[in-house]
This record gives structure tokens, C-alpha cells and sequence, in this order.
């Protein structure tokens, strides 16, 4: 995501003198117009014969400083995999959860307001009917929860259109412009994606490379690889084999045994995001941004089987999750994720994570980069991070009578969080181990600007998630048969879909 990158990279200054997403090259000779305020008007515009001068940036040029006497409520969905909080409690000397605290401070001085958060492992749409029909001090102002929950909530009328709240600034930098446009069908904005929450920067998925493998084995530098376009699923696979050592003659790279090198390693839950680098859907868009469907493509069929048989069934391969169960007899050492504990032992070549869980490894003491995944082929136009589909975003609620004020906490916390938390979550969780290496850093950049979601899936159309995963499990290739099974749920989907959001 642009507006990401420029902030991982140290450059989201130069965002002042341009409109949101626009590229940082103008100036000189082009008016330009600084960053909007929450209003949506523009603070100052530079002349034709003035050269911009840096600005830096503080939250209260653009967040009014307000009384509100309210207390905020927000819901939050719980992850393993993710940072969920929005709210802390004291200063902990985590660096996070400190920046997340003094976010919120910073926010209820300038609002004149208090935060409270609950974390809900229950089901979030059920919790948000039930508050609503209850009415009353309990509605939440904020809520996170994914495109699959938001959307039904959405039409059922229990969330906001937030393209209509004025409150809000949808073209502010803190705002996932692009993502955001991507994700919500024609021109609804019910659910949103920024700086504001930790779930989205945790749910990009990545490659993590062993180091000495790559030396060891002479394989051509992954990052070099990227560089020169030359970083596709075939590349992949084929280092994997030259790697790939089965010891024990059975047939398969066992984690169980101590003495198997393996190709690749991840969770069987990640494979059906991962396919989605091809940059390939399942639907497709029409003009008005709606999701169209005739069935699988030749192109999508083609890209699901190459990927099942190289990343998923190859016996290179060791996938967590799967049937048969790869990791069966394997004890793991380092008290993480099994498929996560065997690369910090040296034992695989690969890696597929998301990227908070980059925290399991980067106290190890394997030697290890990271890339974004690679490309169906090399004739692709551009590389493509897969985001989880079940990433939670935000979303308001109507229950709370006051959708202009909860407009307000929305963009005070995207403002204060702005060149500040996802900083910090970049530098901490993926920099940490690369810090004076600028290429590394240029390809951790990378996957957060690439990042990109199959819209199908995140909205669970035709229950495709559930028949992708199936298949992934049980390491299936069969996906335009089970796929024409499914056709007419689909088509009924959509169909309803463009009927609830016309207009």
C-alpha cells in the first residue's frame, strides 16, 4: 500500500504537498495541495513559483480539539495472529502496546472524550444485533471485524455508509485508500481500512528465505530475483528441489525426522490467500463496481492446480493443517507454531507467514530475509501480496444514534497513529533483524505497497472460502468441478448483493 511504504521508508513528509495517494514527484512548477483537513477541505496550496517547503506533520493541524464528554466504546474480534488492541491500559515498556496506550491518550485529550474497548471471542454480528435491539449506553461507537461479518451487518442496516459520515475524510493518508475502494462493492464504504488498527498490517502474507540455504546451496539471491522479475512460483520450486532432502528415503521431507531439509513450510489456512498472488479472482468487476461470475476461469483453474501441486501436495513440502496431517510425530523446539518452529531450526528453506507472526522468528538464531511472494509468472505486470480474507477492519454501528461523533474518534485515532504505530509495527516486527540492510528493507516495503485482497473471498460469496480451504486441506485440484457445484450460490449472492447496495 503506497501511503504504508512511504512511511516504512521514512518519506511520509513529502505526503503533505500532495493529495492522498498522488505521486510524492510534484512540485516546482505544479500547484499542489497539501493534505486535506477531516473536514475535507484543503489547508494551503503552493504556487507555481514557490518551491514547497517540508511541513511536518501533528495530528491537531487536522483534528479539532473538541469536549465531547463521552465515553467511546469500541468491539474488537480476538486473534492470535494479530494485534487487535486499539486501547491500553498504563505504560507496560512494550513498545507497542505503549504507543497503542499513548495513542489513546493523545485522542481523548484532543476529543475532550474517554475510550473503552471490549475484546469479544464471541460472534461479532450476533453481539452487534443484540446491542442494537437493546438500544441504549451498551451500543458501540467503533467496532473491527471482516468484510464477511461487516457486509451482511451492512444490508441488514446495522452499520453506517461511511462515504456518507462528514466526519470523516475517506482521502486522508491514514486511510487504506486504494485497499479501501477495493474491498467495499459499488460505492459503499461499510467497512474501512487505516492506521487506526493493527489487524491489516498483521495479515500481509510473505516469504522468509533461510540465508545460509541460499549460500550453501548457490541459489540465486531472492531479492535479485524480484529486482529482475525473475521471482515466480517456478523460481520457488525450483530452488526448493535442489534443497529439499529426503534422508530417510520414504518419500516425503518429514519435520518428524531430525535430518529432512524441506522446501517449504506454512499452514494449510494460508494456501487460499497465497494463490491470490497470481493476482487472479475468482470474480470479476464490472463498471460499477460490482462482482460479476460465470464460473471459474481457465486462468484461475490453471494458477489453483500449479500452485496445489507446488506449494501444497509436492513431497517437498510440509504444510501444517493439511490431510494427511505432514506434522504428525514432529515435536517442535522453540515453543512456537510447528510449522513456524521447523524453519527457526534450519530445517526448511521457506516460509509462508503473515507478517506479525515474523515476531516468532526474529529472536531465533537463523539467519533469514523476507520477500514478497513471488509471481505466477514472470509475464504478470506486478507483484501481489495476498491480504488474509478475514482481515477486520472498521466498521460503525448505527446502534449508537451519533454516527458524526463516532466519525470523529475513527479519524482521531487514523491521525494520531499516522507515522507513528504502523512505524513502529514495521520496524519492530519486520525491520528488526534487517535494520542496516536497505535492500531488505526495499523488499519488506514492497509487499506492504502490493498488498491486495480477493474480494470474492473477503466477502465469502458462495461460500468460496470454505470450498477453497476444503480443497487446500485435503490437497485437491478439482476446483472448477466443485466450483460449477457452487455456480448458482454464487450467482445468487451477487445477485442480491447488487440489489441491496444499488444506488
Amino acid at each position: 500500500m503506497k501511503n504504508l511504504t512511504k512511511a516504512a521508508a521514512a518519506m511520509l513528509a513529502l505526503l503533505l504537498l500532495c493529495t492522498a495517494f498522488a505521486s510524492c514527484g510534484k512540485g516546482g512548477n505544479t500547484a499542489v495541495t497539501t493534505l486535506p483537513a477531516a473536514t475535507g477541505e484543503p489547508t494551503a496550496t503552493v504556487s507555481e513559483d514557490t518551491e514547497p517547503e517540508e511541513t511536518v506533520f501533528t495530528p491537531s493541524s487536522v483534528i479539532k480539539e473538541e469536549n465531547l464528554d463521552y465515553t467511546f466504546k469500541i468491539l474488537s474480534p480476538v486473534h492470535d495472529w494479530a494485534i487487535v488492541e486499539m486501547t491500553g491500559t498504563a505504560i507496560t515498556g512494550d513498545v507497542m502496546k505503549d504507543a497503542i496506550y499513548e495513542r489513546q491518550l493523545n485522542v481523548e485529550d484532543r476529543l475532550g472524550c474517554r475510550i473503552e474497548e471490549t475484546v469479544y471471542g464471541g460472534d461479532l454480528a450476533v453481539r452487534i444485533r443484540t446491542v442494537a435491539s437493546a438500544g441504549g449506553e451498551d451500543a458501540f461507537d467503533l467496532a473491527q471485524m471482516p468484510t464477511s461479518v461487516a457486509y451482511p451487518l451492512f444490508t441488514e442496516g446495522y452499520l453506517a455508509d461511511q462515504a456518507d459520515i462528514s466526519t470523516m475524510n475517506l482521502d486522508n493518508p491514514w486511510w487504506e485508500k486504494r485497499f479501501n475502494d477495493e474491498v467495499n462493492l459499488g460505492n459503499k464504504k461499510y467497512i474501512t481500512f487505516g492506521n487506526e488498527s493493527l489487524i491489516l498490517y498483521s495479515a500481509f502474507y510473505i516469504f522468509c528465505f533461510n540465508k545460509d540455504m541460499i549460500t550453501n546451496y548457490k541459489l540465486d539471491d531472492p531479492y535479485d530475483l524480484v529486482k529482475n522479475n525473475q521471482w515466480t512460483w517456478d523460481k520457488a520450486y525450483e530452488m526448493m528441489k535442489i534443497v529439499a532432502t529426503d534422508v530417510g528415503q520414504d518419500g516425503l521431507c518429514d519435520p518428524a525426522s531430525g535430518d529432512d531439509i524441506i522446501g517449504l513450510t506454512g499452514h494449510i489456512n494460508h494456501s487460499r490467500n497465497l494463490i491470490f498472488s497470481s493476482g487472479i479472482t475468482i470474480c470479476q468487476r464490472d463498471e460499477t463496481g460490482m462482482l460479476t461470475y460465470d464460473g471459474l476461469t481457465q486462468e484461475y483453474v490453471d494458477a489453483f492446480t500449479k500452485f496445489t501441486n507446488y506449494f501444497i501436495t509436492d513431497p517437498r513440502v510440509a504444510i501444517s493443517g493439511g490431510n494427511p496431517n505432514r506434522y504428525a510425530g514432529y515435536t517442535g523446539t522453540s515453543g512456537v507454531k510447528n510449522y513456524i518452529s521447523v524453519f527457526i531450526e534450519g530445517r526448511s528453506l521457506f516460509l509462508t507467514t503473515g507478517t506479525n507472526e515474523v515476531i516468532s522468528i526474529r529472536e531465533g538464531n537463523i539467519d533469514y530475509g523476507i520477500v514478497v511472494v513471488p509471481k505466477y509468472s514472470a509475464d504478470q505486470e506486478q507483484y501481489n501480496t495476498p491480504v488474509y480474507s478475514a482481515a477486520a477492519g472498521i466498521v460503525i454501528p448505527k446502534a449508537t444514534l451519533d454516527v458524526e461523533r463516532s466519525g470523529k474518534l475513527a479519524e482521531a485515532l487514523g491521525a494520531y497513529s499516522y507515522k507513528n504505530i504502523i512505524d513502529k509495527h514495521i520496524s519492530i516486527v519486520l525491520h528488526y533483524r534487517v535494520a542496516n540492510d536497505p535492500t531488505a528493507i526495499d523488499m519488506i516495503n514492497l509487499a506492504y505497497e502490493s498488498g491486495s485482497i480477493d474480494v470474492a473471498m473477503a466477502h465469502n460469496f458462495g461460500q468460496c472460502t470454505s470450498l477453497l480451504n476444503n480443497l487446500n486441506t485435503q490437497g485437491l485440484t478439482e476446483v472448477s468441478r466443485v466450483f460449477d457445484q457452487a455456480k448458482a450460490l454464487m450467482k445468487k449472492n451477487l445477485d442480491e448483493a447488487r440489489e441491496k447496495l444499488a444506488g
